[in-house]
């Protein structure tokens, strides 16, 4: 086996070597054909889909010594060049490391200067988001009409951080992550040219671990192969990608419907998981099976039937599907995974209303209490605003209630997110429009307990929803913002400050500010 890593050793050098980026491989070499050349090219997509390669074989393409083709010889000097990355003709900078306007003006000056031997001088700038302010606006009047002899080429992994006068004059081309089949076969084509042996459905699991990306694949191929020492038996692979049994996760979903939290703990405790946000990635893909497949009133997945039972309402189960889409962006904060999960899991519990409850729990009086907010939208609009008694609990009364609640998690959130009207006829608890779908029915029942509790109302108190509310989470996103500004008011005239600014091409980050 050849020394060079796998990532490097099968990079493609040709369009048809390029792996699954069909649609943007085809608009090339059409282009090519039709000898559409445009001024500047923009490929944007995640890590390992493809960007630089396809920039480098279009290059190749347009600098080709035997002519401009969609299939390059690969032998010239020219096609060598580029394969060996020193070709005069095709400029790589890397945008990362280049970020001062000082080198994007040098760099402008030299692109009035001809090739060295070829056709065209080509600008491959990589991760071009990385590039500052300054030395986008240099950069734009050249892209837009530089001269004949030169090509921009950008590539990013962030395109929505380009400036829009950027994007504009690029045609603008957008790689998708790439199909599990077409790494699954790149796999294998790759295995089988290096003649090593390997179980059946190993090349599914690499490509699943993948996540899209080409060089992922390679890498974790490359590593497979090592910890296997040249062959790849499932069982090792498994061992070592940390692959999770869907029965596992069958398991979890099961006893979480049944609202058995005891039994959860134990298969956590007893399985040797050592990834915890792969098995949050399950999860929440079983909780979308779930939740599509009693939607539609079919099983196309082949779930358990234990999983398809009618223990937890429909609209409890895109809660779940929120609450660890939200776990999966905090995970990586905590030091024990495991304790995340497991009270990721205690919180689902807490705030989901079983069907099934148990009977020796007594009944919550909620007679004055009107969740639903059908009620309110039957009510005239005018009468209730002009209502001359109507009495709003003052935002200082209403914070130090809420201090007094100790509350926790989307109680608390709820409390932040809406106001108390304690009107002559009906008491009102108004929510921020945009939290209508927020909170689950206990959350909403339990706290307006704690209200009518709290200020001893005899009223009904209804569910409204207003997106002009005067919430406590928006005062104090107000009050951020004005310390924000104020600080900034009072440095940003430093000397000092200035001077970083000049030397570096930077500016202060207004967001950021905050008080040490």
């Amino acid at each position: 086996m050849n020394n060079k890593i796998l990532a490097l050793k099968y990079r493609p050098h040709f369009f048809n070597e390029v792996v699954g980026q069909e649609n943007c491989v085809q608009s090339l070499s059409n282009s090519i054909k039709l000898n559409k050349i445009h001024n500047a090219y923009l490929f944007s997509g995640t890590r390992g889909v493809g960007k630089t390669t396809i920039a480098r074989i279009f290059a190749k393409s347009l600098l080709c010594k035997k002519g401009i083709s969609e299939t390059p010889c690969g032998k010239c000097d020219s096609c060598i060049e580029i394969d060996n990355n020193n070709n005069l003709d095709l400029i790589e900078i890397d945008a990362a490391s280049r970020t001062k306007v000082e080198d994007t003006r040098t760099l402008m000056e030299n692109v009035q200067y001809a090739p060295s031997s070829s056709r065209y001088k080509i600008y491959l700038i990589d991760e071009v988001h990385m590039l500052s302010t300054k030395s986008f606006n240099a950069l734009l009047k050249t892209i837009e009409e530089p001269p004949e002899h030169v090509k921009f080429l950008l590539a990013t992994t962030e395109p929505d951080k380009l400036p829009e006068t950027i994007i504009s004059r690029c045609l603008h081309f957008k790689l998708e992550s790439i199909t599990n089949t077409s790494l699954t076969n790149h796999i294998i084509n790759v295995l089988t040219r290096e003649n090593i042996p390997y179980d059946e459905d190993v090349p599914e699991l690499i490509a699943n671990f993948a996540r899209g990306s080409a060089r992922d694949s390679m890498s974790i191929l490359e590593q497979c192969i090592s910890y296997g020492n040249g062959e790849l038996k499932q069982s090792k692979i498994i061992k070592l990608l940390g692959v999770i049994d869907h029965t596992i996760v069958d398991d979890i979903i099961i006893n979480l419907l049944n609202n058995s939290l005891q039994n959860i703990n134990e298969i956590l405790n007893n399985s040797d998981i050592s990834n915890y946000t792969k098995l949050l990635d399950m999860l929440i893909e079983r909780v979308f099976q779930v939740s599509l497949s009693r939607k539609l009133n079919s099983n196309e997945y082949n779930l358990k039937p234990e999983l398809l039972n009618d223990s937890v309402a429909p609209q409890d189960l895109q809660l779940w599907y929120s609450i660890l889409l939200q776990a999966k962006e905090q995970i990586h904060a905590n030091a024990s995974k495991s304790d995340h999960l497991l009270m990721i899991l205690l919180r689902i519990s807490l705030f989901t209303e079983y069907n099934h409850k148990e009977s020796d729990n007594p009944p919550v009086k909620s007679a004055n209490i009107d969740i639903s907010s059908s009620d309110s939208k039957k009510k005239n609009k005018t009468e209730l605003v002009q209502s001359k008694k109507s009495t709003q609990v003052e935002l200082s009364k209403w914070k130090s209630t809420i201090e007094n609640f100790n509350l926790q998690g989307l109680m608390l959130d709820l409390a932040y997110n809406s106001m108390l009207d304690l009107r002559e006829d009906a008491t009102v608890l108004t929510i921020d429009k945009s939290k209508e779908n927020t909170y689950p029915k206990k959350c909403m029942t339990d706290f307006s307990i704690l209200i009518c509790s709290e200020f001893k109302t005899e009223h009904v108190l209804s569910i409204e929803y207003s997106e002009n509310i005067n919430s406590l989470y928006k005062q104090s996103v107000k009050d951020n913002i004005n310390s924000k500004n104020e600080m900034y008011e009072s440095i940003k005239n430093n000397k000092n400050l200035k001077e970083i600014e000049s030397i570096f091409d930077a500016k202060i980050d207004k967001d950021n500010i905050s008080k040490l």
